[in-house]
């Protein structure tokens, strides 16, 4: 049996396809074109984007991407591109919907500071009695991912000088009750098949079953600040226009593209500008326990500018492109946003599943697109 990879998606890579990846050493990856492995962090190679109205900014994108004008956008000739008019308002799913620009005392500014302690992040389901997996730590001045003495071996994360644990989930009502304060890090036990330990934490409700867990549904943090210093907010699930520009960017890489639902629609104000960002998972699974040909999953990040235009882009994304006789062809939802240093710039961690493997991966925003940085999980 093999040990833990320190990114569970990574066994899509030889099992199931062609993963479309960000290049981070995650389970997954942002996709265009090209399929490569979701390892390492770096910005994405952007596709052509053709400006509609305004122009764009400049995508740096692992994968496909496309650029938009507000309020009056119409599609481009890209394949990629993504914006229909039956939402006047890219950024705004729903006409019911708040503004996408709160006010000061709503919104205030993040501190662009972040902590200089050490902080350890753990991913885990909740249930009584299975201990937490280690995702990696900040060291005080930057991200640093899980390390291996050896296969099997993870070298401990540093200790952390901050005593309280945070939880957070997005199988969580939105809203206060969506951070679960005032947790514990218990004795550390074996999470998967080789020495790894990870301690266990008891959440004192059970996380809901949803139609997007996985697994490793919930992220805890040693923090004495915030998780969400702004609103995290899921709507706009029915939002027409997400379907289409999910379907565009995966255009050139299934021929069922178009046959995809969305199943997670998640707007937040990551790095506390006033302009809400929008995460999209947007899949199609019907080929139930087992992979099917055309099946699909992918997560996608609009990217608002100052400029009065969005940018649409791929963060991971796999596509099954024939029949499997094992099950599960791969998956990944969005499992938590959270500020994970202390800075307000909240982070996005996604989990994902491959048979039997299973995983999160830490994206953080550098230069205005998030890239991962960290990820552990489990591959048996």
């Amino acid at each position: 049996m093999k040990r833990l990879l320190p990114l569970v998606i990574g066994v899509l890579l030889a099992a199931c396809g062609d993963p479309v990846a960000p290049d981070g050493e995650a389970p997954g990856g942002g996709a265009g074109s090209d399929s490569e492995p979701v390892s390492a962090p770096t910005d994405p190679a952007s596709s052509d984007v053709e400006t509609v109205s305004t122009g764009a900014d400049d995508p740096s994108a692992t994968g496909a991407t496309s650029t938009s004008a507000v309020p009056d956008s119409t599609p481009s000739e890209s394949p990629t591109t993504a914006v229909e008019p039956t939402d006047p308002q890219p950024t705004d799913p729903q006409p019911s919907d708040p503004p996408t620009e709160p006010s000061a005392t709503e919104t205030p500014m993040p501190t662009g500071v972040p902590t200089d302690r050490v902080v350890r992040f753990f991913a885990g389901g909740g249930a009584p009695g299975v201990p937490w997996v280690p995702l990696g730590h900040w060291d005080g001045t930057d991200w640093q991912g899980l390390q291996y003495a050896d296969v099997g071996i993870l070298d401990p994360l540093p200790t952390s000088p901050i005593a309280s644990v945070a939880a957070t989930s997005l199988d969580l009502p939105d809203g206060a009750d969506a951070v679960v304060t005032g947790l514990t890090l218990g004795d550390g036990q074996p999470y998967c098949s080789g020495e790894e330990a990870g301690p266990l934490i008891d959440l004192p409700t059970q996380l809901p079953d949803t139609a997007v867990s996985l697994g490793y549904d919930a992220v805890a943090v040693t923090a004495d600040w915030p998780l969400q210093p702004r609103p995290v907010r899921q709507v706009g699930l029915q939002v027409p226009e997400y379907a289409a520009i999910g379907a565009r960017l995966l255009a050139d890489q299934v021929g069922t593209a178009n046959d995809g639902s969305v199943v997670q629609a998640v707007r937040v104000d990551l790095d506390g500008n006033g302009v809400d960002e929008v995460l999209v998972t947007y899949e199609r699974q019907q080929a139930g326990d087992f992979g099917g040909d055309g099946d699909f999953t992918s997560i996608y990040v609009r990217y608002p500018s100052s400029d009065a235009t969005v940018i649409d882009e791929l963060l991971v994304a796999h596509v099954s492109t024939e029949p499997v006789d094992f099950p599960t062809p791969g998956r990944y939802t969005i499992a938590a946003v959270a500020d994970l240093n202390g800075d307000s710039v909240m982070e996005v961690m996604v989990r994902g599943r491959f048979w039997e493997s299973g995983g999160v991966q830490i994206f953080a925003l550098d230069a205005g697109r998030l890239t991962g940085v960290a990820s552990g999980g489990c591959s048996i």
